[in-house]
């Protein structure tokens, strides 16, 4: 019986070692996007930079920080019985694979960077780190909502909360795939890897409404939809974009108040979802968040519209000049598509929760 004991309790010990380190990974990686995203901010703004910069020292820590979550993960799921081995399997081995592919990144961008110089957001290097990124970060979510899925019950407790913490990274990293096929940033001395500027919008009109109203409707839908964790993951992103797109450009500080608007149709999806999930109440959650994407991404999608609808070159400082001059022009046009396509990210993330939950 003592053994018995004993051993119930290394289990039980391993688990929540296991959770804390899937944990960790996803706070790298968020790390990771944070230095990232702020590092866009920087080129753009021309500013010195060094291989100490403070943007890549963040990326890099958070690099270092999901390695060491993903070492201890490994180690914790290896120790477990059959059956909870076998339950983590996929997302353990998916989370291997994607430190492989973030460390891997490293010393690539650093040869690509020796032989080529600047390299742009579609640069082989960075989409390599891009999709390491992701891969860590969708396995951490997943391990994270299976863990937590039989203890989010009717009461708010801490599991329902570790929802954001698994769906934020892989939102911000997701965005960053998106920007790569959206932005006009990927014009070196060597390579134009920048996409062709009609499919840009078209791409961004589509896909952005898609990623906001899945994985906030995934938010929801994960913490039996508890009024306030899809309100704090949209307050968390929005947060993150203003820190790193728009408070380090002294020329943007005057949109803080109309950026930080978004919190509105944020918490107006979390009420409806709190209060029904009839299709028709998830499907106008989707579409008012869908709705939001021309805001959210501000500053950054100025760069993509102004492309088709000015074809301007932009500095730092007439950024906000620019956007407020297409948007009466393109929100009406964008606004149609991104209702649909925040309508059919609803259904994405419903079927994309059965899978992980089983």
């Amino acid at each position: 019986m003592e053994i018995s004991q004993r051993q119930i309790f290394s289990d039980s010990a391993s688990k929540k070692i296991f959770l804390f380190s899937n944990l960790v990974i996803s706070f790298g990686i968020l790390m990771v996007t944070v230095g990232g995203e702020w590092d866009i901010t920087n080129h753009l703004l021309n500013k010195p930079e060094t291989f100490f910069a403070p943007p890549h020292a963040l990326l890099y820590t958070g690099v270092a920080i999901a390695l060491i979550g993903t070492v201890v993960m490994f180690s914790r799921w290896n120790s477990f019985s059959n059956d909870f081995k076998t339950a983590y399997r996929f997302p353990t081995k998916l989370g291997i694979i994607g430190i492989f592919l973030l460390v891997g990144a490293g010393p690539i961008d650093f040869l690509w960077h020796s032989n080529f110089g600047l390299d742009g957001l579609l640069s082989p290097p960075h989409q390599m780190l891009l999709s390491g990124m992701m891969v860590c970060s969708v396995a951490s979510m997943i391990s994270i909502l299976r863990f937590g899925q039989d203890f989010r019950g009717k009461k708010y407790s801490l599991h329902h909360f570790l929802v954001v913490i698994a769906l934020l990274p892989v939102l911000l990293v997701s965005t960053g795939f998106l920007y790569s096929f959206s932005l006009p940033f990927s014009d070196t001395d060597y390579f134009n890897f920048n996409p062709e500027k009609n499919f840009a919008v078209v791409f961004a009109t589509i896909s952005m409404p898609f990623l906001i109203s899945s994985v906030l409707v995934m938010c929801s839908k994960a913490s039996n939809f508890k009024f306030g964790i899809l309100s704090i993951t949209g307050i968390l992103l929005l947060v993150i974009n203003a820190a790193t797109s728009i408070v380090a450009n002294p020329a943007l500080e005057y949109t803080i108040p109309f950026y930080f608007m978004i919190i509105i149709p944020f918490v107006a999806s979390d009420v409806i979802l709190t209060y029904s999930q009839s299709k028709k109440a998830i499907w106008a959650a989707g579409g008012i968040l869908g709705t939001t994407f021309p805001f959210l991404y501000f500053p950054l999608i100025t760069y993509a519209f102004n492309e088709v609808v000015y074809d301007r070159v932009i500095s730092a400082s007439m950024i906000m000049s620019v956007y407020f001059e297409w948007l009466p022009i393109v929100y009406p046009i964008v606004v149609g598509p991104a209702i649909i396509m925040g309508i059919l990210g609803t259904k994405f993330a419903q079927k994309a929760l059965s899978k992980i939950s089983t």
